[in-house]
This record gives structure tokens, sequence and C-alpha cells, in this order.
């Protein structure tokens, strides 16, 4: 029998429906939030099945003092990676280690020990066998390293010196870098194992180097604009669905969305493993649809369940 996992909420994660637990979601982790903001950081934790009090996802303020640049950014903690990529039953854990590389004559005050690079490696399940997903990365593509900044007496103000250093305020990379970049190794790792439920976001330790900051912020006005497009276009009341693998990603309305999908499901019902990969590559449209029409989404469930296991478990 199928599951839909987009349908089900993970235990433990902050929904709507548990008034006690929002409101010291309001008063503790999530009190630096205003207004909408906070419907906005709960619709991320019911997307990605996230518990905030035990740090499954923190919200990061960008332009907390500009009201017109103000944004509110989800970052997921690397449990919740390993949580999000376990619940769709095709992810294993890397066997071995975390590996280095290590050069002395690299080691300088942006890189105190020398580490070249980092290489974790996880697997997906599909088609019968497990594939290997290896992420590396070098040193300054995650640590936090920032430019030295000096007053300079001849122009009387503070002026970039060309020379680098990490940021004296992330301790961590300068006390535990291999445990630093093992963590963003792993999150890349995930990324790419698992576009559909993971891209676009990043782990708290990703967070603390500067491109990636940089990198986030025109990913907000980007995303800003692409949602004011949307509704120019009348896309906004739309799911985006992509039917099979190597076909587009199109646009169907929410009216629709539901006949469309059973009708999909039912021509291919002699296939479970189709299926059962359609389903997990278009999670999200699952989940969006349960959100915007319960009956329907009930409807899709039950059609889903119907199809025989066979190859699918």
């Amino acid at each position: 029998m199928s599951n839909i996992v987009a349908l089900r909420q993970p235990s433990g994660a902050l929904t709507r429906q548990d008034a006690r637990r929002l409101k010291l979601f309001r008063d503790t982790v999530g009190k630096e939030l205003q207004g909408a903001e906070v419907d906005e950081a709960l619709e991320w934790c019911e997307i990605y099945g996230a518990n905030p009090f035990v740090k499954d996802i923190y919200f990061f303020v960008f332009d907390a003092k500009d009201a017109e640049k103000r944004r509110v950014v989800p970052v997921l903690g690397i449990g919740l990676y390993r949580k999000i990529a376990a619940r769709t039953g095709n992810y294993r854990p890397d066997e071995q280690a975390p590996r280095f590389a290590y050069d002395k004559s690299a080691e300088s005050p942006v890189n105190p020990t020398g580490m070249i690079w980092c290489e974790v490696t996880v697997y997906r399940h599909s088609h019968g066998a497990w594939h290997p997903i290896t992420s590396r990365l070098k040193w300054e593509e995650r640590a936090p390293i920032k430019e030295v900044w000096a007053f300079d007496e001849a122009e009387r103000k503070r002026k970039p010196t060309g020379k680098f250093e990490l940021d004296a305020k992330k301790d961590n990379w300068r006390r535990m870098g291999e445990t630093m970049m093992a963590k963003c190794c792993e999150a890349d790792a995930i990324r790419k194992g698992w576009p559909n439920e993971t891209s676009g976001s990043y782990i708290p330790e990703e967070m603390d180097s500067p491109k990636i900051i940089e990198g986030t912020a025109i990913e907000i006005a980007e995303s800003y604009a692409s949602d004011i497009r949307l509704k120019q276009v009348g896309a906004a009341n739309a799911i985006l669905i992509q039917w099979d693998a190597n076909g587009p990603i199109v646009h169907v309305e929410i009216g629709k969305f539901g006949d469309e999908a059973i009708k999909w499901v039912q021509s291919h019902a002699e296939e479970p493993m189709t299926v059962k990969l359609w389903e997990d590559r278009n999670r999200h449209a699952i989940r969006e649809y349960w959100a915007r029409d319960k009956s329907g989404a009930l409807e899709l469930k039950k059609v889903l369940e119907s199809v025989p296991s066979g190859d699918a478990q």
C-alpha cells in the first residue's frame, strides 16, 4: 500500500492546530518575529515538518531595522535535513567518518589548521540499488572569512586593508573546524540527493559564510519578485507539478489539480514504481494541495493507496 508522506505531519512538528505550543513559540524561540512573520514561520514549520523547540529550524531576520527590506529566512538544522531525507524511505547515512585533506603550507589566519577540503557521502536508494551522493567542499567555500578593516589616518576613516581573517565572532570555526565543515558537506550532499525536499535551504553553519548570506539575500529578492510575477499571470492560484521525470514543471489550476492527478495515477496504476517516484518527486505539490483543498487531497490519497505495492516497496 502506498503512503503519502506529504500528507502526514511528523511527530513533534509545530502546526496551526496546536494553540498551546504556538503561543509558546511566539513567546520564546519566535519572539523576534513580528506580525505576519509568525504565520510565515509556522508555514515553514508545516512545510518541513519541523519542531523549532528542538532546533529543527531557525528563523534569521535580515535587515531587521528596515521595514522595507526586512525579510525572514528559514534555516534548517542538520538534524532536520537527516529527518527529511529519512522520511522518504530511500536515505542511508555515510558508513564512514567525514574525510579531510590538510596541507601545512596552507595554514594562515583564515585557515588555522590548513584544511584543504572535507568530503561526506550519503546514499539514496533507487531502482533496486543504493547510489552514493558525495559532496566535497573547500575550506574557503564555507568558512566565515572576512576582510579586515582598519582606520586610515590619511583619509580619517575606516577602510578595507586587503587582509583577511576568520570572523572572531564565529569561534566554533576556529575550535572545531572539522565538525563545522562536516555538517556543511552533509547538508550539501542531502540537497543534491533530495532537491525537492531541501533545495534553496541552508543549515546554520553555512549561514556563517558571507558568500551564503549574500546569495541568500539575492534569493529572497528573487523570490519576492517571483511572487509578484506569479500573481500577475494568475499562477498564484496554481500548483507546480512534474508529471513525467524528464518532462517540464508546469502550473495546474487548483480546481483542476485533483482530477488531473487522479487521472494520471490511474493511467499508471500498473506501474507501481512509476507512481511511487511521481509521488516522491511531487511531495511538496501534494502537501500544498492538502493545505488548499483537503477533501480533494483525501480523494487523491485514496487513489494512491489503491495502487498495488509491487516494485514500489
